[in-house]
């Protein structure tokens, strides 16, 4: 028990009214008192029996607690199905950043090697015999990141020397070569040294003060350390996130001549969508294209025996649709899943070359299948757990899945679920469920955690819509001391919109809905048309209604949760960010009974948003035209929170970064203005960043303390 809640447990002992039949006679006290002590010892010694150690020391999460979370990123196991490589990302709140370690852990018993601390080291690769271990770092604070190679008897070389950062590697088949993807120079370097910096702008964001220098691939010999450059020009390879989960953009044939890329046609991210797969020669000759559609392809992956080619691709290469496996073999091209109606966030080969492991979110859990190449798919045995698989995929935000497999056939993989954070876990071979290996975030075991439930109800649009409810820790014993009590509620709403809400702790190290229930709310989490759980029909339902469509399925969502006996509707708050922020705006500007709001880095202004953001014109897939065409001018007012301003009377608090590029902090500053000019009690919390989101522990800390607060301060 903590010490708050010892102070208050003696403070109704001090207020319990004494009986008239307890006058005490001076014989009869130490009497009392013993038999007193006897009982509480029995109840004691039978809880004990009873109830686990965690729950009878148990405290609610504390915003110092998520400092102490540890995120996994990027398994990868060895030949010999024993050593797993991962990074682990770690908080250091006295100097305000995230420090990643690369780490080597034993499935079989767990014990752990840290190999380098700091560098921003990330993307370990194992050499097929699994006797070197490939991976990212900076020599040095601010250096360009490299490729380093580390040896079974601990000793490290550098082997690259780019230019520019190296971000993904690649061994050869045969282990004697890795190939590479830096980025270039800028290509306007020698003017940029007389301070000639200006450039002619594209479907960039507003926050460049330089074009994006394009990605190229290259080839390292291991023996001799030689590299030599294999692609040059304006175009890029599809860039990737070191550090974070995603699906490589390079793949060797099986034969080590040629290798696999996805070639994006321009640096600029509004231009994203036009990736497409080649193929060059180990030597640098022969690029050429390889397939016949002309964009939105990804993650080429040869198999094992080199005689298919599977990568990603959008359903009808739809460009907001549900992702696809596709497979080239002997120049074939078909669908890998054709009856399969999820948004495909990572596949990966098994040995055999004849089965995929392919991981969606699946309502409300994240969910992997093995499937083998007529489609047929049977359950990759999770149990309770999400796999950690990343959806958005697109060519500037990467996706994948956070798993591994040995040539035996064993699985290491990262997951979580309604109760735990990331931890790794591994699937022997031919094992029914498998087992955890790690333990870096133990200590939740101590702490009350609110219990998370799926929550479903029939949607506007005729689909059954789902979402996630987590209740404050305490709720059962509120409600079994007072079946009346009626608790608040604050809405969550999740960004993308191409996402979704499952039943996990946290998202990374930001147990946000937690930390909510942990004040005693309720915590509502809704999936809403354009959620990429419930197929492909779902996802694009969001297409021309990007506002009030989604905006009446969370409603719905709502008046259902409201019926529970449990939920008070006199005290509702809505919060979300990024696509949540933007449903949160227009929530507050069309009904009115919130008490209070949070819109973090919202989509206020469709027009500026196209105008200003990362993926600007992309603007169009959603709206179907530009705000500067026809009548796009109108469209996008419509679909426009900050349209709605005059109507917006709750209480709401604003948050951004200065510099975001998904969505630019000008959208921010209108609705503030637009509030504060309207008298609306409004604070807008402002952070210096150039991230979507906070940069840092320190930031994270901050923004869910206001958070908290604000809505605190408002419905309770």
């Amino acid at each position: 028990m903590s010490s708050r809640a010892e102070a208050r447990s003696a403070e109704v002992e001090k207020r319990r009214p004494q009986s008239k039949h307890e006058k005490a006679r001076p014989g009869d006290i130490r009497t009392r008192r013993s038999m007193r002590t006897f009982l509480v010892a029995l109840l004691l010694a039978i809880a004990a029996l009873t109830i686990p150690p965690a729950t009878l020391s148990a405290r609610v999460l504390e915003i110092a607690d998520m400092a102490r979370i540890v995120d996994l990123e990027e398994p990868a196991i060895a030949s010999d199905g024993h050593r797993v490589a991962l990074i682990a990302i770690r908080q250091d709140v006295q100097l305000a950043t995230y420090v990643n370690s690369l780490e080597i852990v034993d499935v079989t018993t767990g014990a752990t090697q840290t190999l380098i601390r700091g560098h921003d080291v990330s993307v370990p690769r194992w050499s097929p015999d699994g006797r070197l271990l490939a991976y990212l770092a900076r020599p040095s604070e601010g250096a360009v990141q490299q490729a380093f190679l580390r040896a079974g008897d601990g000793t490290t070389q550098q082997l690259t020397h780019a230019l520019g950062d190296v971000i993904d590697v690649a061994w050869s088949p045969d282990g004697g070569r890795i190939a590479f993807v830096a980025t270039d120079q800028p290509a306007n370097h020698l003017a940029l040294a007389h301070h000639h910096d200006y450039f002619l702008a594209g479907n960039n964001d507003y926050t460049a003060t330089a074009l994006t220098p394009p990605a190229h691939l290259w080839v390292v010999s291991i023996r001799d350390r030689r590299a030599h450059r294999l692609t040059s020009g304006s175009w890029t390879i599809a860039p990737t996130d070191p550090g974070g989960i995603f699906s490589p953009q390079i793949s060797w044939t099986r034969d080590g001549r040629s290798i696999a890329l996805t070639r994006v046609a321009t640096t600029f991210g509004g231009d994203d969508e036009n990736s497409t797969l080649w193929q060059i020669g180990a030597t640098g000759t022969g690029l050429h294209k390889l397939t016949t559609h002309a964009n939105v392809e990804l993650s080429p992956a040869y198999s094992p025996d080199g005689t298919r080619l599977a990568y990603w691709y959008p359903v009808d290469g739809n460009f907001l649709a549900e992702n696809t496996v596709r497979v080239l073999t002997n120049g074939a091209d078909s669908a890998f899943m054709p009856a399969f109606d999820r948004n495909v966030a990572g596949s990966l080969w098994f040995p055999d070359g004849r089965h995929m492991l392919v991981c969606a979110s699946d309502r409300t859990q994240v969910v992997a299948w093995v499937v083998d190449a007529a489609g047929n798919r049977r359950p990759f045995p999770l149990g309770q757990l999400n796999i950690v698989c990343d959806p958005y995929s697109s060519s500037t935000f990467d996706a994948g899945i956070a798993a591994s497999i040995a040539p035996n056939g064993g699985v290491a993989f990262l997951a979580t679920d309604a109760r735990h954070a990331r931890e790794l876990y591994y699937l022997a071979p031919a094992a029914r469920e498998p087992r955890r290996v790690t333990h870096v975030n133990d200590f939740l075991a101590s702490i009350a955690i609110g219990r998370m439930s799926a929550f479903d109800w029939q949607g506007p649009n005729g689909f059954l819509e789902d979402g996630v409810v987590t209740y404050p820790p305490s709720f059962d014993s509120i409600r079994a001391a007072n079946p009346a009590s009626k608790l608040p509620v604050v809405l969550l709403i999740h960004g993308g919109p191409g996402l979704s809400n499952a039943l996990e702790f946290a998202f990374a190290q930001w147990p946000l809905a937690q930390m909510l229930a942990s004040r005693g709310y309720i915590v509502f989490q809704p999936n809403y048309r354009g959620s990429d759980n419930l197929g492909n029909a779902y996802m694009l339902a969001i297409v021309g209604d990007t506002a009030e469509g989604p905006g009446n399925d969370v409603m719905a969502g709502l008046a259902a949760l409201e019926k529970m006996p449990y939920v008070d509707g006199q005290r509702i708050a809505v919060s979300g960010w990024s696509y949540g922020g933007l449903l949160t705006t227009w929530l507050i500007g069309h009904y009115h009974m919130w008490r209070a709001a949070v819109s973090g880095a919202a989509v206020n202004d469709e027009t500026e948003e196209y105008n200003l953001s990362i993926s600007n014109v992309q603007n169009t897939y959603y709206l179907g035209t530009s705000p500067y065409v026809g009548d796009g001018a109108r469209i996008y007012a419509e679909q426009s929170p900050i349209t709605y301003y005059k109507d917006i009377t709750t209480p709401t608090l604003i948050w951004g970064t200065t510099q975001d590029p998904v969505v630019p902090i000008p959208l921010s500053y209108a609705l503030y203005h637009a509030l504060t000019d309207n008298h609306v009690p409004v604070r807008f919390l402002v952070f210096p960043a150039a991230t979507h989101g906070p940069s840092n522990p320190v930031q994270t800390a901050d923004l869910t303390r206001f958070w908290l607060d604000w809505i605190d301060s408002h419905v309770r």
